[in-house]
This record gives structure tokens, C-alpha cells and sequence, in this order.
């Protein structure tokens, strides 16, 4: 059995400390591995044989426990930024289809909403409207903001906590002005855009349910 050389069980050790988006976790341990290959190349050069090299290149590098909390900060950061988006572009999206879908249904009815269904569906809007604000906004502190802003994983975990947050707001939303609308008792043809509609609004809060936990997760 081969056992692992140094920078390997170092890599492998890295690898395992961190959480956070696949594609970006994979750049900081690549970008983490050739640094120590050249060091340990650069040891090479002067005398030291290969697994010597590798554990002075280890050894310069640093340890584990000192290196990882920054490169989680990153990995936290990026997270964050896409769960940003992911909410915001949501958000968006679902407000426009189901403005279409509610358009659709409620062609050629009478219907006008009473003082509190109206209150509700424009505090439904006008938060539809700050979450992708916000989104926008928390999306580049975690992203360009971050060089001038001290953003750390608090910010992300209140960004993951936020995503969870939207979804549940919009789901009651959604439940009580489809119960106590026309809509919600109407049973008519299913038509392109209601088929849509239900697609959209029943898959999009649990990918941002999962985004904002995995959010959570990268900022412990």
C-alpha cells in the first residue's frame, strides 16, 4: 500500500477542514497544493531529497488549524454571494410569474380584495422589492465589497439565516392571498403559465432553503 507523502496528507487534511462550494473549495486546495510543490521543488533544487522537501514545504506553509479559518472566510464569502443572488434572481422571478399566473386566472373576474387582503399583498410587493435590494446589496459586500468592507462569516450566516427567513415569509404570503382570493378556489383548465407558475414557486424556496443552509454551514 502507497502511503501519502506529506503535501498529499497535508492537501487531504486542508480539504477536509473546509466546507463551502465545491468549485471554489477545489481552487483554494489547487491553488494550496501547487504552492507547496513549488516549494518543496525549490527544496529540492537546494539538496533535500523528495519527502524532505515536502515536509520543509509543509512545514513553511503553516499549519492546518492556523491556515483554514481564512480560507473558510473565503469559502464563506463565496457562499454567501451565491445564495445572494440565488434570492435575489428568485425573488424576481416569482413575483413576475406569479403577477402572470394571477393576471391569467383572474381574467373577466369582478372581484375587488377587501382592506386587509390589500394591505397583505402590498406588503407582499414592497418586501419582494427589499429582498432584492438586499440580495443585490449583500451579494457584492460578499463579493467585490469584501476588499474594502470587513465582511466575515457573521455576514453570512445572517445572509443564510435571511434566505430561510424570505422563504418562509413568502410562503405564508403566498398561502393566505391564494386561500382567500378567488384564485385559491378556482378550478379552471391548467394553462401554460399556472403550470409554470406552480413549478416555479414550489422549487425555488427549497433551493434557496438549501442555499441559506449551506450558508449557515460554511460560516460555522
Amino acid at each position: 500500500m502507497l502511503t501519502a507523502g506529506p503535501i498529499d496528507a497535508y492537501v487531504a487534511s486542508l480539504s477536509g477542514a473546509l466546507r463551502g462550494p465545491r468549485a471554489a473549495k477545489a481552487d483554494l486546495v489547487t491553488e494550496a497544493r501547487d504552492g507547496l510543490a513549488d516549494a518543496a521543488a525549490r527544496y529540492e533544487e537546494d539538496g533535500l531529497d523528495r519527502a524532505a522537501a515536502e515536509r520543509a514545504a509543509v512545514e513553511e506553509f503553516g499549519a492546518v488549524a492556523d491556515l483554514a479559518p481564512e480560507y473558510q472566510r473565503e469559502l464563506a464569502l463565496a457562499q454567501g454571494r451565491r445564495t445572494a443572488i440565488l434570492v435575489g434572481t428568485a425573488v424576481a422571478a416569482q413575483s413576475i410569474v406569479s403577477e402572470l399566473a394571477w393576471r391569467s386566472a383572474a381574467a373577466g373576474w369582478t372581484w375587488q380584495p377587501n382592506r386587509a387582503y390589500a394591505v397583505l399583498a402590498n406588503a407582499v410587493d414592497y418586501t419582494a422589492y427589499a429582498v432584492v435590494a438586499g440580495a443585490l446589496l449583500a451579494a457584492l459586500a460578499c463579493g467585490i465589497g469584501s476588499r474594502y468592507v470587513d465582511v466575515g462569516r457573521s455576514f453570512v450566516r445572517a445572509t443564510g439565516i435571511a434566505a430561510i427567513a424570505v422563504v418562509a415569509f413568502f410562503a405564508a404570503g403566498g398561502l393566505l392571498l391564494t386561500a382567500f382570493s378567488p384564485f385559491g378556489h378556482h378550478h379552471g383548465t391548467t394553462t401554460l403559465v399556472s403550470a409554470t407558475a406552480t413549478v416555479v414557486t414550489a422549487t425555488l424556496p427549497i433551493w434557496m432553503s438549501y442555499s441559506g443552509l449551506r450558508c449557515v454551514r460554511a460560516a460555522g
